[in-house]
């Protein structure tokens, strides 16, 4: 596991997302699934320009401010 992971398996709501999959933006609405130690996010509810969609902790990035 890499430091972004881990990172990313605790955004809060309203944080700014970007998919590694097809580099769609969304912003965190809520963790989805918890992982087993019920801290850390597994999944997120993510708010895009298509709607609501659940991206797991692997799939997105949060850019960097220039």
């Amino acid at each position: 596991m890499n430091a972004t992971t881990k990172t990313n398996r605790r955004l809060t709501p309203g944080t700014q997302v970007v998919s590694r999959e097809d580099g769609e933006p969304g912003r965190i609405v809520r963790v989805c699934t918890f992982r087993r130690n019920g801290i850390d996010a597994w999944s997120y509810l993510v708010d895009t320009a298509a709607g609501r969609e659940i991206w797991e902790v692997g799939e997105l990035f949060v850019p960097t401010q220039a």
